[in-house]
């Protein structure tokens, strides 16, 4: 069973843009990148015979890459062919002529799958293959689609495991001594203690130290392999900048020596708060610290002595009770988990970037922000559910800057979400210059009918700097109407209104070999109804200046 992605945390702390949560999607085109190390040297086996010029179109690798020495071994008899062809006129490498060493050095730079390429069709590649220090382990790079080794009720998994696990030793047989700088494995077991030594006999090959980087990936919840510090107690660990660890055991006893690491990585790591510290307890280069999914974490101390900490990530540690940051110099920080986490970000006055996902995170955060955090400037609210509505704000965010706000369920118990009270964050940011409200589907709510003069209106304030507004999954919710138009009517400033009566995950734009999300029809006609309110509610205080784009379904993907 494998365990989940760690892509839906790691890349909202990358991208700041969208946190709206709406996702998405990259098409992939079909090239040789599906290709797998192992179906590639098969192919080049079937195209042995063919000519020269056939054989450089291997993968990525353009026909000068093929042979990058005056002469390659493998190609003699290919180049006597065409000596005769031409008349006795000898064939000449028409690249550049560079020492064979810095071929190597451009070699060792290439990513490992398309080394492993050049090294099927050159000699000269072949022997610097063997001095590749950049090695990539995973199914994406060694495996075919036949040999894949990502679903375990494969008739066949076990056999590609084997093949997978005996490749891999092949490769680490070639490179011992060569002093590898980055290491990424994924570890498809067989989970026992007999093959967790075989894995601790290639993290020993790799972990030298000129190491930079080790990524370390067990793919399933059966796995109970605790990684060997010891690895990194001496002078192996000196040279580690990113260690990257996923669903194993991490028992540091003894202080280790990372003093040049700047990214941990830990996901699915059994590891306690007292083993975190000891693992720091010399990392005085920690940039960024990121956790996720750590079941034995229960208090999170982040010492002082972190001096260049600037990003620190929790998600989903489920037995977490208290995060107490003590590194001064925190300017990021994200958090997914338990609302009753005792907080405290100490001498916060770096925070600019600040992202909370939990239960009634709004009221939290308008009840402690201000004061903790003063000079933020971007806020992003994700909250699964919130109870009460927006208070009021006694002091204010002043430097705050983009504003960011989900609500996943904002009905229950027959009451709906105020969302006018949200006015009290506008009031609250006077430097407030992008705001976004994203919202879910609720089968029930308020539905707006009536003269517009029934709608209530708060006391107006000038919000002078804001200029872009927002709403993702607008619908005819009388709250939602009533901010709408209180801001419009109180920001002259705004240039952009984006009202957005659909969540989907994918847009065809226009785009006739592209198609929207499937959307039901009782949705689609939700929509409809949401874009006659606004033709009947929101259009008519517009202010000239402000550009209003409404997005609908699709009258192509959407038809009724």
């Amino acid at each position: 069973m494998s365990f989940p992605s760690r892509a839906s945390h790691l890349n909202s702390s990358s991208s700041r843009e969208g946190e709206t949560e709406e996702s998405r999607e990259t098409e992939r085109g079909q090239d040789y990148r599906s290709m797998g190390l192992l179906a590639l040297k098969r192919e080049l086996k079937r195209n042995h015979g063919r000519s020269q010029s056939n054989k450089g179109s291997a993968a990525s690798l353009s026909k000068r890459d093929i042979s990058p020495f005056q002469q390659d071994d493998n190609s003699h008899t290919e180049k006597r062919k065409d000596d005769n062809s031409h008349g006795g006129k000898k064939a000449r490498f028409i690249g550049p002529d560079l020492p064979e060493e810095i071929w190597h050095h451009i070699h060792s730079l290439v990513p490992m799958r398309d080394a492993a390429r050049a090294a099927c069709v050159s000699r000269s590649f072949l022997n610097s293959w063997k001095c590749h220090q950049n090695l990539a382990f995973t199914n994406e790079t060694m495996c075919s689609e036949e040999t894949s080794l990502k679903g375990t009720t494969d008739p066949n998994y076990r056999r590609n495991r084997r093949e997978y696990n005996n490749n891999i030793d092949r490769i680490m047989a070639n490179h011992r001594d060569v002093g590898v700088k980055t290491f990424e494995l994924e570890f498809y077991g067989p989970y026992n203690t007999k093959f967790y030594n075989r894995l601790n006999n290639w993290l020993q090959i790799v972990v030298t130290p000129v190491m930079e980087k080790l990524t370390l990936t067990l793919p399933s919840e059966k796995a109970k392999y605790e990684f060997p510090c010891s690895l990194l107690s001496d002078r192996s660990g000196n040279t580690i900048r990113h260690l990257d660890l996923a669903n194993c055991i991490l028992h540091p006893t003894v202080n280790l020596n990372l003093r040049c690491l700047a990214v941990l990585d830990l996901y699915e790591v059994h590891i306690t708060g007292g083993e975190l510290a000891c693992l720091l307890s010399n990392s005085f280069s920690l940039e960024k610290l990121t956790l996720l999914h750590c079941h034995d974490m229960i208090r999170l101390e982040v010492p002082c002595l972190l001096q260049r900490l600037s990003h620190l990530e929790v998600f989903e540690c489920p037995r977490l009770q208290v995060i107490e940051n003590k590194a001064p110099n925190i300017s990021s920080f994200e958090y997914t988990g338990n609302e009753v986490v005792q907080l405290s970000l100490g001498e916060s006055l770096q925070v600019k970037y600040l992202r909370l996902d939990y239960r009634c995170a709004i009221s939290h955060a308008i009840d402690k922000l201000p004061s903790s955090v003063p000079n933020l400037e971007t806020l992003i609210i994700i909250s699964p559910r919130e109870i009460v509505n927006a208070p009021m704000i006694p002091s204010k965010f002043l430097h705050l800057k983009t504003l960011s706000i989900t609500i996943r369920r904002w009905w229950s118990l027959n009451m709906e979400y105020d969302f006018l009270s949200l006015v009290s964050f506008l009031d609250a940011s006077p430097s407030l210059e992008t705001f976004g409200l994203s919202l879910s589907v609720e089968a029930k709510y308020d539905l707006l009918v009536g003269d517009p003069s029934t709608l209530r209106q708060m006391p107006e304030h000038h919000h002078d700097k804001l200029k872009s507004f927002r709403i993702t999954g607008f619908c005819p919710q009388r709250s939602l109407v009533e901010l709408t138009r209180h801001i419009l009517e109180s920001s002259m400033s705004i240039k952009c209104l984006i009202l957005d009566t659909i969540r989907v995950n994918r847009r065809c734009f226009g785009n006739i070999s592209r198609k929207c999300s499937t959307l039901d029809k009782a949705y689609i006609k939700e929509a409809c109804e949401s874009i006659v309110a606004i033709k009947t509610y929101i259009e008519g205080v517009v202010p000239s200046t402000t550009r209003l784009h409404v997005l609908g379904p699709c009258s192509r993907c959407h038809a009724l």
